[in-house]
């Protein structure tokens, strides 16, 4: 026999659930994201079978806001408007198969309430639902305060939302709240208590206008207690079952809070991270003793002003949820976690690693204790072909790059072409490695899968190399005409609108041909009301053609180099790295030019033949030399042969015992690579030089060793997990560093990390010091930075 058994009717649905999904191979997200189910001939469980689970988190939920896509999509596919039964039936599915069963409903296109069975259709199968921050006892203000008051005769234009204004005002006020609590007392639902504005705005007190200051601030306080006294008795007269009441500290509230607001010890207190997934509060010790616990709203997605909002693709990296949410676990939040996920898509992932963490936060073993695992895991329960460990290292990667400069606000000259290496062009080779590697398992994959995977995994991928190829393309044609190179700014520009033609088709693709077109309207970030995400990135052409003119443009530090026949300003090396140098033509024609260079360096180069040296030239040194069709531009990698290098340095210098640090002079290997044209009678050197700081990086003839923190080209950069050993002070948080590798979290004061650097330069520099903001915003945030042993500088915040 099979026995399913649960606490309450939750539970048996869960475990219902649990055996359609780790037995049968039913996803979750079949209706939602299209993800076929493998049919079994047969199902087997050993003897003795049995699986005991329980959540951590009592109410485990998700905030559908921002939803006007999602309603274009309804309106369409499920022939509702707003957003009504036939869908929440789906989306209350959705949530228990993940083992949810807390829901913020949408509050934007429509009012929950306005359709009574919304509510018996969740309380039949089991979800909870509550409100917002701002939506106060059920009630949705946006879309029912004005018709509510219209149906019930009252004047709209002249009763406000103002609880400040006494008398007949105040009196409709509490009739609305308590028409809400009448028609949800039967139902299993929670009451946000307290009180805003109407829609997401502060809270309104006319009747203060007088007021300023702190006295303001405490004739405020004064008044949403009455507030939530008036609120709590509407409860008590209606509601036989004591219900889950939330307070939520949010915005201009917190202000209130904070100056001595006293909140009942019933309500749970709510707090809220800082819209992009950092928690900047906890409770303190007496908030944690309350005996209705504490709460959390969360996001993976974010309405705000322009260039601050993310709704077309989760940027909030799954380390990063993980790494919050633990820390509020381990801080006492613990009764509510609920999360605003916007229209549910394209956030599937998100969604899923949200619930797995919710249920089983604090144990030793959870999955979603390692996000990459849980993601090798999730893909390979959801796609056939073993690909989720290759997958999940991508999608972590992916989470961090797009976390340093999300999708939605890319913008001009971000990220800098002639600094740090070109460090826009080494983001774009990444995700243009995702781009061919996910491409590549999509096409190896059964067909009746791939609809589920371009939802699920591919759609963002493409997204992001999209977006940033074309703003890098259309960086990179303004670049170029400030270098003279006006054929490439023409070129650049081409591909830039390309690759913005390619995001379009790519948007269209999505909404009218996967999966039949069933989620036509569901990605739509051009469209969707303000704001939109990223678009037309200014490119920059030339007016008139420019004559056939060999330029050379070099790296070196922050600038790129024009040159003239006199030369660059050159490439230099302390230590191994990969530098470059550009060979462009100002005109349109194709020229053939010859690069020479030392042996001793390597330059990648186009597959073309080497050209051999004439037998009766006069050859110093030994020289490579390759001969290269330009179009616009090439760039060219260097490196240098270290092992050739001991060889070269001449026999006449003294080199110091490696004990001896500082004395002599530093040695320097000194060659160049010449660039050549025929066609325009051009000849252009790029001096290379290698230089060896005795005692640092040269410790004899035989073999070179570099110290791991060298400064080069006048710059060195650290990555904060780049230390040999961590003390107890400081822990690592794996996958959240700036774009790469780990973050370093203090988990005592006064805690240090030491680095070892070696600079070579003299005078004063820049110090840039990224820190992760996830600290709780009362007191103060101190760093203390000191080289050498020397004075301290306190970096404040």
């Amino acid at each position: 026999d099979l026995l399913i058994l649960g606490t309450d009717r939750r539970g048996a649905i869960y475990g219902i659930y649990y055996l359609c999904t780790q037995i049968l191979g039913v996803s979750p997200w079949t209706f939602w994201a299209d993800v076929p189910i493998r049919p079994k001939d047969r199902i087997t469980l050993p003897d003795g079978f049995q699986r005991v689970d329980f959540p951590a988190i009592p109410y485990r939920g998700i905030f559908i806001n921002d939803e006007e896509e999602l309603e274009k999509w309804v309106e369409r596919r499920m022939g509702e408007a707003p957003i009504g039964v036939k869908t929440y039936e789906k989306i209350f599915e959705l949530l228990l198969r993940l083992g949810l069963n807390y829901l913020w409903p949408a509050m934007h296109v429509g009012s929950f309430n306005a359709v009574p069975e919304n509510g018996i259709l969740a309380d039949r199968m089991g979800i909870i639902i509550g409100t917002s921050h701002c939506d106060m006892l059920m009630r949705s203000n946006q879309r029912e305060w004005r018709p509510w008051l219209l149906s019930r005769g009252y004047d709209p234009d002249s009763t406000r939302y103002d609880f400040s204004i006494a008398g007949r005002n105040r009196d409709i006020i509490t009739q609305y709240w308590e028409e809400s609590v009448i028609q949800n007392r039967d139902l299993e639902v929670s009451y946000t208590l307290g009180m805003r504005g109407i829609h997401d705005s502060g809270f309104v007190t006319e009747s203060f206008a007088g007021l300023s200051g702190p006295e303001l601030i405490h004739a405020k306080g004064e008044l949403l207690e009455k507030v939530i006294d008036v609120q709590e008795q509407l409860i008590s007269n209606h509601v036989q079952q004591p219900p889950l009441k939330l307070f939520i500290p949010y915005k201009e509230v917190m202000e209130l809070y904070d100056a001595g607001l006293e909140v009942p010890e019933d309500l749970t207190l709510v707090w809220v991270n800082d819209n992009y997934g950092h928690v900047r509060r906890y409770p303190g010790e007496a908030e944690k003793r309350r005996p209705s616990g504490n709460g959390i709203y969360y996001h993976n997605s974010y309405w705000g002003p322009p260039g601050s909002s993310y709704l077309f693709i989760c940027s909030v990296p799954l380390s990063q949820t993980r790494n919050e949410l633990k820390k509020a676990y381990e801080e006492g939040i613990r009764k509510l976690w609920v999360t605003n996920f916007g229209a549910i898509k394209p956030l599937e992932q998100q969604i899923s690693y949200y619930a797995s963490l919710a249920w089983e936060i604090g144990r030793e073993d959870a999955l979603s204790n390692d996000e990459t695992e849980f993601l090798e895991k999730w893909i390979d329960s959801t796609f056939s072909g073993g690909h989720g460990k290759r997958l999940a290292q991508i999608l972590t990667e992916f989470d961090q790059l797009t976390d340093v400069r999300k999708i939605e606000q890319m913008d001009h000259d971000v990220f800098s072409q002639t600094s740090y290496g070109d460090e826009a062009a080494a983001r774009l080779h990444r995700f243009e490695y995702f781009f061919r590697a996910s491409n590549r398992i999509y096409a190896s994959l059964p067909v009746q899968e791939r609809d589920a995977f371009f939802q699920l995994i591919l759609m963002k991928l493409h997204a992001a190399y999209y977006t940033n190829a074309m703003y890098y393309y259309a960086d990179r044609s303004n670049l170029c005409m400030s270098q003279g190179k006006d054929s490439s700014a023409v070129i650049y520009s081409n591909l830039s609108l390309d690759f913005d033609h390619a995001r379009r088709s790519m948007l269209y693709y999505y909404n009218h041909i996967i999966s039949a077109g069933k989620w036509n309207g569901m990605l739509t970030p051009e469209d969707f009301p303000p704001p939109r995400t990223a678009m037309y990135p200014a490119c920059k052409v030339p007016v008139n053609p420019s004559r056939d003119t060999l330029i050379i443009t070099c790296q070196k530090g922050e600038t790129s180099q024009k040159t003239d026949a006199n030369g660059t300003e050159g490439l230099t090396f302390v230590k191994p790295a990969e530098k470059w140098f550009e060979v462009a033509n100002a005109g349109d024609t194709q020229l053939t030019v010859t690069v020479r260079s030392p042996m001793w360096l390597r330059i990648a180069q186009p597959a073309l033949p080497e050209i051999p040296e004439p037998a009766d030239e006069a050859v110093t040194e030994p020289v490579q030399s390759m001969e290269v069709v330009i179009h616009g531009e090439e760039r060219f990698l260097v490196e240098v042969d270290w092992d050739q290098i001991p060889k070269l340095i001449p026999e006449d210098v003294e080199l110091p015992d490696q004990r001896e640090t500082g004395k002599s002079h530093a040695v320097e290997i000194t060659g160049e690579i010449e660039v050549s044209s025929m066609m325009t009678g051009q000849v252009i050197t790029v001096p290379v030089r290698v230089v060896l700081y005795p005692g640092i990086t040269l410790f004899g003839r035989e073999h070179l060793v570099f110290p791991p923190h060298m400064e080069d080209d006048g710059m060195l950069r650290i990555e904060a997990d780049m230390i040999r050993d961590l003390s107890g002070a400081w822990v690592r948080i794996p996958n959240l560093g700036r774009g790469r590798g780990s973050l370093v979290e203090a988990r005592s004061e006064g805690a240090k990390l030491i680095y070892e650097i070696t600079v070579v330069s003299e005078g004063s520099f820049m110090l840039e010091v990224h820190r992760f903001p996830t600290l709780s915003s009362t007191g103060r945030i101190r760093i203390g930075v000191s080289v050498d042993e020397g004075e301290m500088l306190v970096l404040e915040s």
